[in-house]
């Protein structure tokens, strides 16, 4: 991958700048008026839906706001954006991952079928290759109607689909169809619901 551009770690820096500033507002407001930032936390998670999943408790998610791993997160997902190889319509990036038999291929390999999760799995950041085998079993334990595959250890698929911390996409042909936005406060599974029944209708 090389080195970033002189111009990726301006943005990168501006975008240090923005997550420290939105951090440190919001945990000035949460100690200040806990009750309200609460209440519009709640607010955002119940228009994106996130409050209708009972495994998604709010006293497990909203302490955890404005928090140094939040930070981190956060920094880590908006550096990610500023790489984003994907554009609706355009040529899907064909990025190495692995198949669950440790086999190597691209994820070209495996797009025949849609994807279908339904619900959220908890898993720990992973380590090293089997760390990430041992949790796509976890997905596997539920069933899901789709091939499972994970990306390699370099995240190259993540980083390419700007994939952090969860973005739907529906690809056909080696094309982007759909490019949703980032989730989980922004993504809408009914759009894909939507362009996968125009495919098969």
């Amino acid at each position: 991958m090389g080195l970033p551009s002189p111009g990726l770690w301006l943005k990168r820096l501006w975008v240090l700048f923005q997550v420290a500033l939105h951090v440190a507002i919001g945990k000035v407001l949460l100690t200040l008026f806990p009750r309200r930032v609460k209440q519009n936390i709640l607010a955002m998670g119940e228009k994106t839906g996130m409050t209708r999943n009972p495994h998604f408790s709010h006293e497990n998610w909203i302490p955890t706001f404005f928090s140094t791993q939040y930070f981190w997160f956060i920094l880590k997902v908006r550096w990610q954006r500023l790489e984003d190889m994907t554009e609706q319509g355009g040529l899907a990036p064909n990025c190495p991952v692995v198949r669950l038999s440790g086999e190597r291929c691209s994820i070209w390999d495996f797009m025949q079928d849609g994807w279908a999760f339904k619900n959220n799995v908890d898993i720990k950041n992973h380590r090293n290759l089997q760390d990430r085998l041992r949790a796509a079993h976890l997905l596997l334990d539920r069933s899901p109607p789709c091939p499972v595959v994970v990306d390699t250890m370099t995240n190259q698929s993540s980083s390419c689909y700007a994939a952090l911390p969860e973005r739907l996409y529906v690809l056909q042909e080696g094309r982007v169809l759909y490019k949703g936005k980032p989730g989980p406060w922004n993504y809408h599974p009914e759009e894909v619901r939507a362009v996968l029944e125009n495919l098969h209708s």
